[in-house]
Formats: structure tokens, C-alpha cells, sequence
């Protein structure tokens, strides 16, 4: 195995480019980084004690490239806690972006729907969070789980410019790996919770906490149990997941635009 870089020598190879903008991608929306040109792929493997994926669907890779006419780093896989990694591994990304001095974030995830007004394929705002691990706290003050005017002025302007309706909701984070019993999805739905995933609220906050711009969706992939008479599994995740691509690339395009 060859030497490992640092975050030093990767942030020299760009130091005459102004990256502002950075992405996390969920469970099976890596394709979004077809939309990228001039594009440098950094492997997770290859940088010194920067944490591995392990879930099927997340790359394991940061790309940084062109995005139109503006710079991009995304993160193709994240961490979670059931992947056996503690607080500090769990933000590793936004870390990196914020060393990198990124601006905005842009956060994205697969989600299962709790609220049944929304539909599998639509695409969710998270205006705000719920906190079921007991954890959050962790990463700074929980009130900045919740979109700030400014960033949902911006959302509400690129929402006007895409010709799909865009939901919004507030996102409840479990620790995982196990899906949700029927009892707790209703339990989650009694205390205003829209969606339900695995990831997410860590990287909100402690971007938020870090004074960058967030800018967190989910891809509703599939109805919490309960809800949904079908038995859950990740690969119907993927699957769903892969159906809102060009859905999901045109908001992002658009919101990266005028960013």
C-alpha cells in the first residue's frame, strides 16, 4: 500500500481554485457526480486516517471537479453510527470541507416517508430535525438542526425554477442499522416527524456550528413500516433512489447556480 496524502497536500493541488461549494451524497445518488467535469476522484482509502464506507451504495470517494462553471467537492459515501464509528468519524466529511474552506453544504439522503401526504420519488427540504439518538447534542446546540431564513430564502427561489414539486419536513435520525417497527413510525409521526433516516442530522449541525451554509435534502425512497404493507430492504433503497436522479441533479444544478 503506498503512502497515505493529507489533507495538506490535497488542498496545495487546488490552491488556485475558489471551492465553495460542497455535496454529500446518500444511498444511491453517486451517479450525480456524472454531471461533474475536469474531475479529480481522491479515494477515502488514500488520505491519512480518514474513515471507510462499508454500506453497499456509498462510494467511498471524494470528487472534485466542475460543476458548469463553478468548482465542487462531493462526497460519494458517508458514515454512520451503526458502521461502528464515533462522533468525530461521523462528521469526518463536513470536516474535510470545512478545512478545505467550502461555504455551503449541500446534504443529501435516501429516506424512508413517515408522512403520508408525501410520495416514494419526492424530493424533501429538511427544514428541520428530530433527534431519537439521544446524540446530537454532541456536534453543538440543536437549534441549528433547523434551515435559517437566509439558506430557505435561497431553496424557495430555486424551488421556482425546477418543474417538480420540491416537499418539505422535518427529518427524524436514528442510529440504525435496523429499519423502524410500525409502533415507532407512529410514534415518530405523533411528535411532527416527516421522514426518517440513519445519517444527516451530525453533519447539519455541526456545519451549521461551523458558520457554513446548509442545504440538506432527502429522496423519499420508500414508506416507513406500517405504512407500507411491503417488507423493507436496501435494495429497493437503491433502486427508488436511482428513479429521482435527474430530479434530484436538476435542484442541485440549479441551487449550485446561484449559490
Amino acid at each position: 500500500m503506498g503512502k497515505k496524502i493529507n489533507i495538506d497536500t490535497i488542498k496545495s493541488k487546488f490552491k488556485n481554485e475558489n471551492i465553495q461549494n460542497g455535496i454529500v451524497l446518500g444511498s444511491g445518488l453517486n451517479s450525480f457526480a456524472d454531471n461533474v467535469t475536469d474531475k479529480v476522484e481522491i479515494p477515502y482509502s488514500e488520505i491519512e486516517n480518514f474513515p471507510q464506507t462499508t454500506v453497499v451504495g456509498h462510494d467511498g470517494k471524494f470528487i472534485i471537479g466542475k460543476l458548469k462553471d463553478k468548482m465542487v467537492i462531493i462526497a460519494s459515501g458517508r458514515f454512520h453510527y451503526y458502521e461502528g464509528y464515533n462522533k468525530d468519524k461521523i462528521i469526518s466529511i463536513v470536516k474535510f470541507f470545512k478545512d478545505f474552506g467550502v461555504k455551503n453544504v449541500i446534504i443529501s439522503n435516501a429516506a424512508g416517508i413517515i408522512n403520508q401526504k408525501f410520495s416514494i420519488g419526492d424530493i424533501i427540504l429538511i427544514e428541520d430535525c428530530i433527534d431519537f439518538t439521544k446524540t446530537a447534542e454532541k456536534y453543538g446546540k440543536i437549534e441549528n438542526a433547523k434551515i435559517t431564513d437566509n439558506e430557505l430564502q435561497i431553496i424557495d427561489s430555486v424551488i421556482n425554477r425546477v418543474n417538480f414539486k420540491v416537499q418539505k419536513g422535518k427529518y427524524v435520525w436514528t442510529t440504525g442499522p435496523s429499519y423502524e417497527t410500525a409502533s415507532e413510525i407512529q410514534y415518530m409521526s405523533s411528535v411532527g416527524g416527516d421522514m426518517v433516516g440513519m445519517s444527516t442530522m451530525p453533519e447539519i449541525i455541526w456545519a451549521r456550528e461551523n458558520n457554513m451554509n446548509v442545504y440538506s435534502f432527502s429522496c423519499g425512497t420508500n414508506f416507513g413500516t406500517g405504512i407500507s404493507k411491503e417488507k423493507l430492504d436496501h435494495s429497493e433503497v437503491k433502486i427508488n433512489a436511482e428513479k429521482v436522479k435527474d430530479k434530484f441533479s436538476d435542484l442541485i444544478v440549479k441551487l449550485i447556480d446561484i449559490l
